[in-house]
């Protein structure tokens, strides 16, 4: 939904054009217009020309990004990921960044005995600071709350992708992924009116890390990484499951 607004020079540090939107994200001009008259990306039209916040925009991104075109999921993905490599925070080839080298063995719990959106919370909290990766627990779970009171993070298939608000570099100094299934599905709110099983926990210490943490993860889903999460039997399948599909997507990109 467009607002007709006349904001100050100094303002609009916090407002991308739709330009360099579109540079970030990966996207055409034309398909973000599209999303605006469509899919409610929020903008704002000032004299005549749109500009996005940026943190309307991650917002928007967080809730949609499960229900956008893989190929769109894609381009974001490469898009984020060749910014992380020229700043040298991932490396080159990046299929040594696999999830996998970001989910610590600790950070995985399986068949835990959960009945309540609240508890699943508090226990993937709980698998954060076991890595010794997480300095404020109480700041991730208000932040997982926070998030979660928002729109739910669970997506059809039984699965959510839990994470912050915002990235949290007061609480954590790198990103780290955390995977949590349930022994009974738990009423997390998915729009399918099914219970959720399995559990997702990305955490970032800054945006770019925290959109290429979520189009990955989403890709990984969406190729058919689910059954496989579902039926692992250890630690070790659970990583084997998400390696398997990662080899494929690593071996698309050009």
């Amino acid at each position: 939904m467009s607002t007709k607004l006349d904001i100050p020079e100094f303002y609009k540090s916090e407002y991308l054009t739709i330009g360099q939107l579109a540079s970030n994200l990966g996207w055409s001009t034309r398909f973000i217009e599209g999303l605006v008259r469509g899919e409610r990306l929020p903008g704002l039209e000032i004299d005549g020309v749109w500009h996005f916040r940026r943190d309307e925009v991650i917002d928007w991104l967080e809730q949609k990004i499960q229900t956008l075109d893989a190929n769109r999921v894609l381009q974001l993905e490469r898009r984020v990921e060749s910014s992380l490599v020229a700043d040298g925070i991932y490396q080159r080839p990046v299929a040594i960044d696999r999830l996998t080298s970001r989910m610590p063995d600790d950070g995985i719990s399986l068949d835990a005995h959960i009945t309540s959106k609240t508890d699943v919370l508090r226990a993937l909290v709980c698998l954060a600071e076991r890595t010794g990766l997480l300095f404020d627990r109480d700041y991730l779970l208000a932040s997982l709350m926070d998030r979660e009171a928002l729109c739910s993070t669970a997506m059809p298939g039984g699965v959510a992708l839990c994470h912050p608000r915002r990235p949290i570099p007061a609480a954590i100094s790198t990103q780290f992924v955390c995977f949590l299934r349930t022994l009974k599905p738990v009423d997390f709110g998915s729009e399918d009116g099914e219970g959720t099983s399995v559990f997702f926990l990305l955490c970032a210490p800054d945006d770019r890390s925290h959109l290429y943490g979520l189009a990955r993860v989403a890709r990984i889903i969406h190729n058919g990484a689910l059954d496989s999460l579902k039926n692992a039997k250890s630690e070790a399948e659970v990583k084997k499951a998400i390696t398997a599909v990662e080899n494929v997507i690593n071996a698309n990109i050009g």
